[in-house]
Formats: C-alpha cells, structure tokens, sequence
C-alpha cells in the first residue's frame, strides 16, 4: 500500500544508509554521569551539539526542529489545515498506530541529529528509574546552561551554550488555522513552557492573563523545583510509600501504570487507550493498562496539570506546551519521554516474544481512523473517518526513502528495531521483567467491581483534562484512580468530533471492600485548563455488578 509523496506535503523526508553497528540509545542521566565523572564527557556533549545545530536550521529545513517538531501537529499542514473532518495533525493517539508512528516520528529526529554531528543517537527519559522518583526530571532538562569540558578539533574549548533541551524558540507564527479560537496561536518569538508555566498567547486577554500568572513564579530555581515536584508526585502518588512498586491496590502512580502495562497480553491491548478501555468495560476482572495510559499522564505532569489529590496545593492557570498536542513536539522533553515509551514499547515485545511480529485486531475499535468516541482523536490528514488501520496503514508524511523507495513506512518496517532500524536500548528500568512475574491476562485479584464514569461531554473542556473519580466513605474522601486525556483544544473545530462527544471511562475498585462500595458515594473532579466547570457539566456513576446506578451532578 505505497504512497509516493506528494508536492504539497514536502513533510516527506527519507533515511540515509543503514548503519552498519546497532546504535545503543541510553539514558539522559547515563550521559549525565559519564559527564560529570570525566569517564566520557563527549556523548552528552555531542548530543547537545546537535540538538543546538537542529534548532538553529531555517524553518523550511526538514531536517530542522521546527519543521520535525510540526509533523506531530502544528502548524496543521494541506488539508488538515483548511478541513474539519481532521483533527489537523499527523499524529496517532487513541488507535492502534500509536506506537508504530511515533517509532518511526523518533526515528525522523534520530537522523537529523546523526547528520548535523555523526554518530549521535536519541537518548531517554528513564521516568520509572529510582533517580526519577526520587528526583523528578534530569537536570540537562532543565538547566540553563551546557558547559563543554573536551575541546573542539582546534584544540580550543568551547563557551557555554544555552541548554537546547530546555525549551525551544518559535522562528515564525504558527497558527491552528482549523480552529477560529485563536487563544492557541504561538507568535513569532515565543518561547515554550512548562509546568508550572502558562502559554497561552494568541490572544491580547489569554497574553495578559499568562503574564499575570508566570509573575508568580519569576525564579527558574523555583520553577524547576516546582515541576519536579509534580513528576515526583505523579510518578510516586500523593503520600509517601516505602515501596513505590507495592501491590496495595490503594497506591494510585504512574510507576505501577508503566509496570502494569507491560502485562497486556496482545499488541491491539496494549498498544491504545481506546482498545484498552473498550476492553475493561466488557472483561470484568481482567483490567489492562495500555502503554497509552502513562503516556498521557506524563504530558500532562509536565505540560501543566497537578497529581489529583497532591496536598501542596494547585497550581491553577498552569498551561505549559507538553500538555496538548498541538504544540507538544516543540518541547524538545516530548522526544526524551517518546524515546522511553519506544524502550517500553520494546520492552513489551521482547515480554511477549513479538520483536519480529505485530498483530493489529483490525476489528477492534481502536483500529479505527476516528476514536474520539472512545477518548482518542479525529483521523488524521489525508484518512477518512471510517478507514481501518492495519499493519499496512502508511504511517504519514514519513518516506523510506524518497530516491530508492517511494512509499510511506508503514508497522511492517517498524516491528524490529534492531533488525529494522538500526538502534537498541540500554538496560534501563524494568528492562529485567520477565512474563512469569506479571499477569498477563490482566486479571485483578479480588472481587472485580468497576466503577463505570459516563456522560462527559468533552467539548465543556478546551484542551486536555484530567478526571479522577473518589469514593466517599464515612466522611472521609479517597481517590480510587484518574485519567488523563489529550483533548483538542477546541473540539468545535473538528466536524468529526462533534459526532462523537460524549466519552465514559472505567476504574477498578480493588482498593475497597465489598462493603464499602456498598456505602459509598462516588464523585468525580475535573481538572482543565478553564477557572471553573461549567454549569451544565454532568456524569453518571455506575458500580458493574448489581448497584444502583446514580446520577450526580458536579460541584464547582
């Protein structure tokens, strides 16, 4: 199913020669520590040198950070820009190529940086690693400054550079031009941002109440101390455990989500929230974490968005670029978590021996071009609303070679990654798993009941939102799970949206007695980028297995 690539889209880039030794990608903090001990201070040097060359290229290079960065979704290009039946980026999220295409859009990344200094390859966040629960976010992350300690070929040293890993700089505007609110519009200049930083710009009202809100935070010191401390929160959950990986189904983090996730037993499971979600409202008992699922709440800790329950108090007004897909691909974080979901991606097959074959369930709903029913997104440009994704689906604007090869990747040439293309991992974190410790049915111990949350009409929301549901038990409140979901930020402005706008979700409630399900109520919260909830905001909660179904109406 080759596509050759087409004039108006020139986002079409191809690979240069297979190398001819494995790439081993390793993890930021390794770089980290052969720098400071002196042992090979020149990997993270070379690294930070091509970061810096690629976001210094013209706008027009396609080798260039701005024009990688916009292939995940602004600036909306051909017809995702001027057509509402997409959601106008590139990107997969909520389907079954979510995995596959952003291998491939890393791989695009890899090689702009092996051809502005030879050699270099992407390197990750390790985000389950104890320095990250511990610490939060490396330090070349966040730091201001790189300083280089080897000389350059004259023998000369080399004056410290701003950190190109911190964030990155808009050459020119970037529009959603599929969208008439233009509070997302980035100017010329603009400079991206994390938690607990604003970004809204585009318009003089979103500008003014961004600058009153990061006047709060003049400090980088505090900015950073306050970001870290919500990854830890997210990663850890909001009160202190001894053991972060313990079974107590009462501990809600996001280590025990990337843990879990690499039990789902088939590719189609673990690979979508929509797959995934389908799936535990029908197989009581048998609950799967997609990969997905941590995936999102890792943008949004960064991007802008507090750990439900977290006692430190919210940070509202928060609205860093990490946090929505529009803009997520110019924070160059976006490609340190990515290259760590592709090691957890790997690390899945090689759990389940599939580093040589993928098998998509093509009538699964999540093999569907549009998922936003189930809480993913529109199709993407150039793919009508009822196309079905396989393995065969070209995986657009990206070319295997534009000389040689003229046909866009698709999930084929993307299985094996070290056969394929060229690059392995380092042992991180749970790199010593092994099937025989994890669940692979996904089957939860206990009785089995789920609280089914229904009736959330996603267009009250602009942009990405967190639910996280509660149960009321005398008296006392306790968070019994959350989800994190990327939403456009105008669903208006997506015509295939507007027939799929209401989205439930599923928590299990291992972490409660039978008895205390029976005498509990249950609440949701809603954690968005608007000051309130809307007045007409309303949910229903459901226990699966015999309760009374009720309806609760929010509370601001």
């Amino acid at each position: 199913m080759g596509q050759t690539c087409s004039s108006p889209l020139k986002q079409c880039i191809s690979d240069p020669a297979p190398p001819n030794k494995l790439k081993v990608r390793y993890s930021l903090r390794e770089l980290e520590k052969l720098y400071d001990s002196d042992e090979n201070p020149k990997l993270l040097e070379d690294f930070m040198t091509a970061w810096d060359m690629i976001k210094k290229k013209d706008a027009t290079d396609l080798r260039g950070f701005f024009a990688i960065g916009g292939f995940h979704g602004e600036p909306f290009v051909g017809a995702g820009a001027i057509d509402t039946n997409y959601w106008g980026g590139y990107c997969n999220h909520g389907n079954v190529l979510f995995p596959t295409w952003h291998r491939v859009y890393l791989k695009k990344l890899e090689e702009a940086l092996d051809l502005a200094v030879p050699g270099v390859a992407l390197a990750y966040w390790d985000e389950t690693s104890e320095e990250s629960l511990r610490y939060g976010i490396p330090h070349s992350l966040t730091d201001e400054l790189f300083h280089y300690k080897t000389p350059d070929e004259n023998g000369k040293y080399r004056d410290p550079i701003k950190n190109p890993l911190r964030s990155y700089t808009f050459p020119v505007e970037v529009e959603d031009a599929n969208n008439g609110d233009k509070v997302y519009k980035k100017p010329e200049g603009y400079e991206t941002v994390r938690y607990p930083l604003s970004g809204l710009v585009g318009t003089e009202e979103a500008r003014s109440k961004s600058e009153l809100h990061n006047s709060q935070f003049p400090s980088i010191e505090e900015q950073v101390k306050l970001l870290n401390k919500n990854v830890i929160a997210w990663l850890t959950g909001t009160e202190p455990v001894e053991n972060v990986d313990s079974d107590d189904p009462k501990k809600v983090n996001l280590y025990k989500n990337f843990k879990e996730c690499l039990a789902a037993p088939t590719y189609t499971l673990f690979s979508n929230t929509t797959s995934a979600n389908e799936h535990n409202k029908k197989e009581l008992g048998k609950q799967i974490i997609p990969l997905e699922s941590p995936h999102n709440t890792i943008h949004l800790a960064v991007g802008g968005y507090d750990e439900p329950g977290l006692e430190a108090g919210i940070i509202t007004g928060a609205n860093g670029d990490m946090g929505e897909n529009n803009t997520a691909g110019f924070d160059p974080i976006f490609y340190l978590h990515h290259c760590n979901i592709d090691r957890m991606f790997w690390l899945w097959q090689k759990i389940h021996n599939c580093t040589d074959k993928l098998v998509i369930d093509e009538k699964d709903k999540g093999a569907q071009s549009n998922t936003f029913a189930h809480g993913g997104q529109g199709p993407v440009v150039n793919f009508p609303s009822d196309v079905t994704l396989t393995m065969s689906t070209p995986l657009t604007p990206f070319m295997v070679n534009e000389e040689t090869d003229q046909r866009m990747y698709t999930s084929y040439d993307v299985v094996n990654i070290e056969k394929q293309l060229g690059y392995t991992y380092s042992e991180g974190s749970l790199s010593s798993i092994r099937k025989s410790v994890l669940r692979s049915d996904g089957t939860v111990k206990g009785h089995g009941k789920l609280l089914n949350v229904s009736g959330i009409d996603r267009t009250l929301f602009a942009g990405s939102f967190v639910i996280a549901a509660y149960a009321e038990i005398d008296g006392q409140k306790r968070m019994i799970g959350y989800e994190t979901i990327l939403n456009p930020w105008r669903v208006e402005g997506c015509a295939n949206c507007q027939n799929h706008l209401v989205v439930n979700f599923t928590f299990n409630l291992e972490s409660l007695s039978l008895a205390e399900i029976e005498s509990a109520i249950f609440s949701v919260t809603i954690s968005h980028r608007g000051e309130e909830l809307p007045d007409d905001f309303t949910y229903e909660t459901e226990v699966v297995g015999g309760a009374e179904k009720s309806i609760a109406r929010a509370s601001k």
